[in-house]
């Protein structure tokens, strides 16, 4: 459907790593949605400045959208990006829907009030704060760094995933994120990964899970390697 690729790696047929996503991604962001006579792109041919904010996107962006290839593959601004921009094409804010096409920038075309296409924007939004990979959990890998911006809070409580019920109450200060976590129990996994994007790409400093200093993280990357305790966890992050 619009581009059929797309939907082999969103059923993980093929990995986000293999060559295969690679090929399709690139087709995609480079062919497909920006000078393709498939049709598929909804501007035109798209100028140089223009490139990255517009590739990615169809006119039935809630349909065919590579949101969850990316942030499998952890390329977390291509992920926002395309979330975003689905959200700018394709929402009518005097009725809060999602049409189903659009075929100008900021110019809804309908038909309107598509459930299908907003639930999918829902899951694709649900991703990017809670994903399951394998055997391992992801925790607000996807989110925008201005949503960690000090002053502001993340709040989850439990949200479903594949191994159960996990909650996330985080709140950011500066230079400081503080995060009670409680991880599912239901279902046994492998690893869990809070992943605290702190405005700036300012790398993790020091970690303490209940009081004690915690050494398993990533500076760069900023990525919280969890203990897989039932209780929850209280977590200080200094940047």
């Amino acid at each position: 459907v619009l581009y059929g690729p797309m939907i082999h790696l969103t059923m993980n047929i093929f990995g986000a790593d293999e060559p295969m996503a690679h090929w399709i991604l690139d087709d995609w962001e480079d062919n497909a949605t920006l000078s393709s006579s498939m049709g598929l792109n909804v501007h035109g041919w798209v100028d140089d400045q223009y490139w990255f904010s517009r590739g990615g996107m169809v006119f039935q962006a809630n349909l065919q959208n590579p949101v969850l290839a990316y942030l499998r593959r952890h390329e977390i601004p291509a992920a926002i990006r395309n979330l975003y921009n689905d959200f700018v094409a394709c929402h009518y804010p005097g009725a809060n829907v999602f049409t189903e096409e659009y075929h100008q920038w900021i110019h809804w075309s309908g038909p309107f009030y598509k459930v299908s296409d907003e639930a999918q924007f829902v899951h694709r939004l649900r991703s990017l704060l809670v994903l399951e990979k394998g055997d391992t959990l992801w925790l607000l890998e996807g989110t925008p760094r201005s949503w960690l911006e000090p002053g502001k809070q993340i709040s989850l409580t439990n949200a479903p995933t594949h191994f159960g019920p996990v909650s996330v109450q985080e709140k950011s200060a500066a230079s400081m994120v503080t995060a009670n976590v409680t991880l599912p129990s239901r279902n046994t996994f492998g690893a869990a990964y809070l992943v605290l994007r702190y405005p700036g790409g300012k790398p993790i400093k020091t970690v303490e899970i209940d009081g004690k200093p915690w050494q398993e993280f990533d500076p760069a990357t900023q990525r919280i390697h969890l203990p897989l305790q039932k209780e929850m966890m209280q977590i200080s992050v200094h940047f």
